[in-house]
């Protein structure tokens, strides 16, 4: 009798576990289908454009009105806070640049509108092949548009890239078109320099978070006793920090002190307490530490990391796993220092400008700092350079995307953004 009620006990317990274990998975169904990582990732509902949306109708309509009404520039007073540099390279009939530079600029105050220098690249030797080639919304927005440089060596070597075409030719190129835009920020001095590609959307508010985000890497920096970082990091793509493979004695670890944690807990209360004893039968306990516990590890890895362990809002060190080049801020003596130079040497080809930069970076431990949540969603799904090209510029699932973007609340950020301005007008005022 007693065998039997020890088994029905165990089967009851068990039973409720499933319950029990049923509701947590369909929780977290509902909650992870934003996480690349989870086994609950829904890709059809995760990559719709909500917030992203939004921000393009508003860009969108902030274009349409530069194109009859020049929009506020830089104010050359003085050196700009932040100089903006956009290369962009003809899509063959498709263009996100409009959206780009509206998602930039709206809702920026004259203030810090004016503290902004903005340089858009048409990155082609003829830059009449470009769609958007002398458009009145960008000869209203932009503050700069520069050329190639007026030398016959670098003009013949930019046609010959532009007729290969081929990978090695488009690494060569972008690096090219770097070189040009990083040239012309550097000619008004600013503090910061950030690039930025031609089909990115950024949010509202964006730039007084960049500025947050900037000092307290430049704190950090000093508290790890260096002089410098190389870039802030505003957009990565959240595929790339999933559970990732090279990781994997970590996990075996982590999960190997929770299993045996459990078993020397739960033995030490069935020694030390008679009522843990009897209701805590051994039938049960090897059930719950056997089955139970393992069922629920699994659970917690197939959520997802994101879901699970998501980052923290600040900033971080980002040395792996940084990708891609959507957005990156870097100090002016970096640029000057250290990515001119190298962009200018033309014969490098083995990696486009973001593979290319993070070799440099780990090959001179330069310091990398990505901020949390991204400032910027990457929305292109047609290609410059061929791949991944879909007809109406669709998002496809090899596109770099940061799926969090999409849970913004514009009215959230707006209030946030009214607050700021208000904070930096008076404090302009005092």
């Amino acid at each position: 009798m007693l065998a039997n009620n020890q088994s029905r006990g165990t089967v009851s317990f068990f039973l409720g576990f499933l319950l029990c274990y049923a509701l947590v998975a369909a929780y977290l169904r509902s909650k992870c289908y934003r996480d690349p990582s989870s086994v609950f990732f829904r890709p059809e509902a995760a990559r719709v454009l909500t917030y992203s949306a939004f921000r393009k109708a508003q860009a969108r309509k902030f274009g349409d009105l530069a194109a009859s009404h020049p929009s506020p520039k830089f104010s050359n007073s003085t050196n700009p806070e932040l100089c903006i540099g956009i290369a962009s390279v003809s899509r063959r009939g498709f263009s996100y640049l409009k959206e780009t530079l509206g998602s930039i600029l709206e809702g920026l105050d004259s203030l810090e509108r004016q503290r902004i220098y903005l340089v858009v690249f048409l990155a082609h030797a003829d830059q009449s092949q470009h769609e958007d080639f002398l458009q009145p919304w960008l000869l209203n927005m932009a503050d700069g548009l520069p050329t190639y440089p007026d030398d016959p060596e670098i003009m013949n070597l930019v046609r010959q890239l532009e007729a290969d075409g081929d990978y090695e030719a488009h690494a060569r190129k972008q690096k090219i078109d770097y070189a040009v835009l990083l040239d012309e920020c550097a000619k008004v001095n600013p503090e910061y320099t950030m690039t930025l590609e031609d089909d990115v959307i950024a949010l509202d508010g964006w730039y007084h978070r960049a500025l947050g985000a900037l000092r307290t890497a430049v704190r950090k920096t000093e508290e790890l006793g260096r002089d410098g970082f190389l870039y802030l990091r505003i957009f990565y793509d959240g595929r790339l920090l999933g559970w990732n493979s090279e990781e994997w004695p970590l996990y075996v670890e982590s999960s190997t002190a929770i299993f045996l944690a459990q078993v020397v807990i739960l033995a030490a209360l069935r020694w030390r307490f008679a009522f843990v004893r009897k209701a805590l039968t051994l039938p049960i306990f090897f059930v719950l530490c056997g089955v139970c516990t393992p069922m629920l590890i699994g659970l917690f890895f197939a959520a997802g990391r994101n879901c699970m362990q998501p980052k923290a809002p600040g900033v971080h060190l980002m040395r792996k796993y940084g990708c891609c080049a959507q957005g990156l801020v870097f100090p002016q003596r970096q640029v000057v220092d250290h990515l001119l130079p190298l962009y200018r040497d033309t014969q490098d080809n083995h990696a486009a400008v973001d593979t290319f930069l993070e070799d440099w970076a780990n090959n001179h431990d330069g310091l990398r700092w990505a901020v949390t949540p991204v400032l910027i969603q990457h929305v292109g799904g047609k290609s410059s350079h061929g791949a991944g090209d879909q007809a109406l510029g669709s998002l496809t699932d090899d596109m770099p995307f940061d799926y969090s973007f999409e849970t913004n609340d514009p009215v959230r950020l707006a209030e946030e953004h009214r607050a700021w301005i208000a904070e930096m007008q008076e404090s302009k005022s005092a």
